[in-house]
């Protein structure tokens, strides 16, 4: 019987998919960045309120926007990531998905973990070695689904061979 972190392993998406990925999911983080700035904005300039007002003022300190950036890659990766078996926009595109090392799902801790850890400064310069900073600490991995799914369900077929049904 194969174990399932031999198939992770040797499933795992290369670094171009990965950084593939990664600007696609960036690229829809800063989306929704815009997209909230444009809301604050055309309900500051149709409400003249006071409070939306404090709002713009909030949004253009330096602090406030990067702790909301913050906020939304956080919600962005954590929500979708969970809810989705481990997959963004980005690894939709690419078919592929992150799992635990065992290859299994992940669970909304070690997704959250996953997700911190991508705010770490430099982060992203971690996959100049072998593995990135955000899946060695919350071990996990990317993997192409196709291939690893093909693989895991023949080994399955092949360890019911012989039993009873």
């Amino acid at each position: 019987m194969m174990k399932k972190y031999l198939l992770v392993n040797r499933h795992q998406a290369n670094k171009s998919l990965r950084f593939l990925n990664l600007l696609i999911d960036y690229s829809v983080i800063i989306l929704f960045q815009f997209l909230i700035g444009t809301l604050i904005g055309i309900l500051y300039y149709a409400t003249q309120s006071r409070f939306m007002y404090k709002v713009i003022l909030a949004v253009n300190d330096r602090l406030f926007s990067w702790l909301i950036s913050i906020m939304i890659l956080l919600s962005y990766y954590t929500l979708l990531e969970y809810y989705t078996k481990g997959r963004t926009i980005g690894k939709f595109i690419t078919n592929t998905k992150a799992v635990d090392i065992n290859g299994n799902d992940m669970t909304f801790n070690e997704v959250l973990v996953r997700s911190l850890c991508r705010i770490i400064p430099f982060e992203a310069f971690s996959f100049f070695g072998s593995i990135g900073w955000h899946d060695k600490i919350s071990e996990s991995r990317v993997v192409l689904i196709k291939s690893y799914e093909a693989e895991l369900n023949v080994q399955s077929e092949i360890n019911t061979l012989g039993t009873k049904s």
